[in-house]
């Protein structure tokens, strides 16, 4: 007999060899089955028997079994999806039986031997499963000390925004990268993991493509230079803005993503700025502080797909300085590039990977900031006001993610990778649903070294449908070594 185990989206996740019969029979128990289950943390089973004589027609001892493996798997919380019989020119499926079985407790013998069932089973290359490493410590985020008048990084929201699971990211990190001295943040986002980092003696490399990620990034952890007295002078300034009129801005986006009095001020503010900025730096700065005040009086559930049909968020924009440390930038390293491209141009000791996991991107979410970070005024269309977005479309949200990953990984210069990648549960919309299994993520790591799992229940901010079950986050660890 042979088990198929299976994830909560029907893939495999590997073979078993339950049993061998002798000459007439296969003896077996429900705990040579659903152990392995729990060890896989398998949503469902199949099995698969054979019958040498030809006839697939369930015999009395066949029937029993099912029985007795759909009662167990009912008290597992493990739902067996067919029991097949298969000959070597016929097959027998359970699969209608199982849907309305009234299942009863008894014993399997059941006849016959296996091998010709394993002929047809046979694959190229047995499945890697590492052990997958469940974490169950409690993290506690104690409220910083910021002062005020100032901002964190982290106060933004942001689809996959790392900040709740930086405590679980470190540990892996202090448990398996030992005395790194560069860390390089790849797909940074909010840029929350590469600032954990942040220390006197470790250089971060933090990237990501869409501006109104890059000008944050550049500001909290690529600025080791600026005058935060001139900076609050500034921001005293364009706070104390008056706008009356019209602009680009408040022409596309007022009384639908904010009111239109913020909708005004937003735009008058951000032409201000690029007349009295001095430098890079106190642009990515000023930038900076209006992209997350805009966050706060957006009418919104937190990204600008879409906006609330009821415009309650009224609140009057008002803009803060943000709260960081220069002093620990200096030899950091900011990039606005592809992932792809970087990875052949930089070096690192540890790799942390943390791309888009579904067919959701990012540039149609954050339109809206990219078009204000930019300010290059591009023509908007649809109820969304969206920008043409084509030069900034991620490849890991399309089905040529896998290929992306491999090219990825086959190319970084680095001792040690982490990856990212929850499963996303199990959506109703399967944009939702994660571009790259496990078992390729897997598979990929596996060609540079020995792959472990760290895994970890958590609750993520959502698009604004947070019906997924079995949402875990997944930190694949590869030591490399090849």
């Amino acid at each position: 007999m042979v088990c198929l185990y299976l994830n909560a989206r029907n893939a495999l996740l590997k073979k078993e060899v339950i049993s061998i019969g002798i000459l007439d029979k296969s003896i077996i128990h429900p705990r040579e089955i659903f152990g392995p289950a729990v060890e896989l943390r398998a949503a469902g089973i199949v099995l698969l028997h054979n019958h040498p004589s030809g006839d697939v027609t369930p015999s009395k001892q066949d029937i029993e079994v099912v029985n007795k493996i759909l009662e167990a798997g009912k008290i597992m919380g493990v739902n067996v999806i067919d029991f097949i019989i298969v000959s070597e020119n016929a097959t027998h499926s359970f699969f209608t039986e199982i849907q309305s079985s009234d299942s009863k407790v008894t014993h399997y013998v059941s006849d016959g031997v296996q091998n010709s069932l394993f002929d047809l089973l046979e694959t190229e290359q047995p499945i890697y499963t590492p052990e997958i490493k469940k974490i169950h410590k409690v993290y506690f985020y104690p409220e910083s000390r910021v002062k005020t008048g100032r901002f964190r990084l982290q106060n933004r929201r942001f689809l996959g925004n790392k900040y709740k699971l930086l405590g679980f990211i470190e540990d892996i990190v202090n448990e398996k990268c030992n005395g790194f001295g560069v860390f390089c943040d790849i797909f940074a986002g909010t840029g929350v993991v590469g600032e954990r980092f942040n220390e006197k003696g470790i250089k971060v490399i933090a990237n990501d493509f869409l501006a109104s990620n890059y000008l944050p990034l550049k500001a909290f952890l690529g600025t080791s230079e600026i005058d935060f007295e001139e900076i609050e002078k500034k921001i005293n300034l364009l706070n104390n803005l008056e706008a009356h009129n019209d602009n680009y801005f408040s022409e596309h986006f007022g009384n639908t993503f904010f009111t239109l009095g913020n909708a005004r001020k937003i735009g008058a503010i951000r032409e201000k700025i690029d007349e009295i900025v001095k430098g890079d730096n106190e642009k990515a700065v000023l930038i900076t502080a209006l992209l997350y005040a805009v966050d706060k009086v957006a009418n919104t559930v937190g990204h600008y797909d879409a906006y609330r049909k009821r415009l309650d968020t009224i609140q009057p924009l008002r803009l803060l300085a943000p709260d960081f440390g220069p002093e620990n930038n200096a030899n950091n390293e900011v990039y606005k590039e592809d992932a792809n491209q970087l990875i052949r141009k930089i070096s690192c000791d540890v790799l942390y990977i943390d791309p888009p996991y579904n067919s959701r991107q990012y540039s149609d979410a954050y339109h809206l900031l990219e078009n204000l970070a930019s300010w290059e005024k591009p023509s908007v269309h649809g109820k969304a006001k969206k920008m043409d977005r084509a030069h900034i479309k991620s490849d890991y949200c399309l089905n040529s993610a896998p290929k992306a990953f491999d090219d990825l990984i086959s190319n970084a210069n680095c001792k040690h990778i982490l990856v990212s990648y929850n499963n996303t549960g199990e959506s109703k919309d399967g944009r939702s649903n994660a571009r790259i299994s496990d078992e390729r993520i897997i598979n990929i790591l596996k060609t540079r070294g020995d792959v472990d799992i760290f895994e970890r229940d958590y609750k993520a901010f959502t698009a604004g449908k947070s019906d997924t079950d079995g949402h875990t986050e997944r930190v694949f660890y590869c030591k490399v070594t090849k």
